[in-house]
């Protein structure tokens, strides 16, 4: 009964209160043996008034509710509405703006019977409401095959987020010289996503049910909204990604207001260095703030697609997409000052009859590689506003068609309304992955190559005192300053 309070709330029929009540809890007389349905015209009467409710949300009319399995008031005894004048005047349905007519059906009212939710769900009582979560050991929302697509895709780009970056960073171990201000902040960002894929590999490795899932009193559930604190392996995980996003935020910053001091103030390297200390405090301080207060929120809940721990769709926007949107919109507006001060640059060398050659392939670099990280940064950010918009509504119309799937004869239990959202939260994944990727860039030139190529033949070569005799033998020094401009 609690599942149809909201179609109560929304107030379709001034018959609706009296028909669940001869629905779900029959009249009974000493004077007959049987309980007495409902009549069908009270059946009509709540369905033609109801019914557009129901097809609004593409839901169908429920099989429990069909009108030809109750009598004609004529024919048998049955429950009739009551009459018109002892009724209330009928009140014009309207949706109250803050609260849509599906938001009551996530939290039904508490009580001792364990067996509202449909099967696949269980019951996760917090408060003094309960909640349907999806079963741990069941597809509730989503079909198997799309969970194990969901991980092998997850798992794929986690590998090449970890490759890519882990050969920034090396290549920053091989020659550290390459990496000074104002482009050093690159190697932090990409420490950030290589820890970050660790993460989602992680999570690939030890499954579903050890990171996300939490034991409930009718068997074991993916993590609630509101009880994101119960699953230890959840809460840490969640908290190190969402640390690990947020610093990968602020080095952006960091990287083009770096730029932006360079190319417009014209500081030096050496002045950038100089202020080091103060950047990594920024970078890996105030991410702990915005932490701390998800955390005292303890809204943290699983997805049963990817089975990863993460901030509830309510607290989406001020958790997630403002502070990492402020950060993404900030280090732009930096880049873009950053960039114009360059083209001035660029003008005043080619007036002084100078080859600006470098500092265009500069200019390119740093144009290809804002673009790699701010396009599918914005894009991630616009998947999780679709997400935390939508996917509360259709979460609640599976859950619905999931009770009429239950309340049907011939219904087996399943994922049995559309998993809308599927592509929006794999391409999530993959934006959160691919600016790891292409972070990479940086590195993918030549100068890389003659570094690798160095340390690699370094051990084959003879000792620096018989390359000093043979190019002795062959005329001089003049070959060792040759070999030294090679690799330079």
């Amino acid at each position: 009964l609690a599942a149809f309070m909201p179609l109560v709330h929304y107030n379709c029929s001034k018959h609706l209160r009296f028909f669940l009540c001869a629905v779900f809890a029959p009249v009974c007389s000493e004077h007959v043996a049987m309980q007495i349905p409902a009549c069908k015209p009270l059946c009509l009467s709540v369905r033609r008034d109801c019914e557009p409710a129901l097809t609004s949300l593409t839901l169908p009319w429920p099989n429990m509710w069909d009108c030809d399995r109750f009598s004609d008031s004529g024919n048998a005894l049955c429950v009739q509405p009551p009459s018109e004048e002892s009724l209330p005047e009928p009140v014009s349905p309207v949706i109250p703006p803050l609260r849509p007519p599906w938001a009551g059906i996530k939290t039904l009212p508490a009580a001792k019977d364990h067996h509202q939710c449909p099967p696949h769900f269980v019951q996760t009582p917090f408060t003094d409401t309960i909640s349907c979560t999806p079963r741990c050991d069941a597809d509730a929302y989503y079909r198997a095959e799309d969970k194990r697509f969901a991980v092998r895709w997850m798992t794929g780009w986690a590998w090449l987020c970890f490759l890519s970056t882990l050969f920034t960073l090396l290549t920053f171990w091989v020659d550290p010289s390459r990496f000074r201000y104002p482009e050093r902040p690159i190697v932090f960002l990409a420490l950030t996503y290589n820890l970050l894929s660790i993460l989602f590999i992680i999570r690939g490795a030890v499954g579903a049910d050890i990171l996300s899932c939490a034991h409930q009193e009718d068997g074991p559930s993916y993590v609630p909204v509101h009880d994101g604190l119960r699953s230890v392996p959840c809460t840490v995980w969640w908290l190190l990604k969402y640390y690990l996003a947020l610093s990968s935020g602020v080095w952006w910053t960091i990287l083009c207001g770096c730029w932006l001091l360079s190319a417009r103030n014209e500081w030096s390297s050496e002045a950038l260095h100089n202020i080091a200390p103060y950047l990594h405090a920024t970078a890996w301080g105030l991410p702990l703030f915005l932490v701390a207060g998800s955390l005292i929120s303890r809204n943290i809940s699983a997805d049963e697609l990817t089975g990863l721990c993460q901030v509830s769709d309510e607290s989406a926007l001020w958790l997630e997409v403002l502070p990492l949107g402020m950060f993404l919109i900030l280090g732009c507006a930096f880049g873009g000052v950053a960039g114009a001060a360059l083209v001035r640059v660029r003008r005043a060398v080619k007036a002084a009859g100078r080859s600006a050659t470098k500092l265009e392939r500069l200019m390119t670099r740093l144009g290809v590689f804002a673009l790699l990280y701010a396009l599918p940064a914005f894009g991630g950010l616009a998947c999780a506003l679709h997400e935390a918009s939508v996917r509360p509504r259709w979460r609640t119309l599976a859950l619905l068609a999931a009770l009429d799937c239950r309340a049907a004869q011939n219904c087996a239990p399943g994922p049995v309304y559309s998993a809308a959202g599927l592509e929006v939260a794999l391409l999530r994944v993959f934006l959160s992955l691919v600016i790891g990727i292409t972070s990479g860039m940086w590195v993918w030139s030549g100068k890389t190559c003659r570094a690798w190529s160095k340390l690699i033949a370094a051990p084959s070569k003879p000792p620096r005192s018989s390359q000093v005799g043979q190019h002795i033998g062959r005329g001089g020094f003049q070959g060792i300053k040759t070999d030294t401009l090679n690799f330079a």
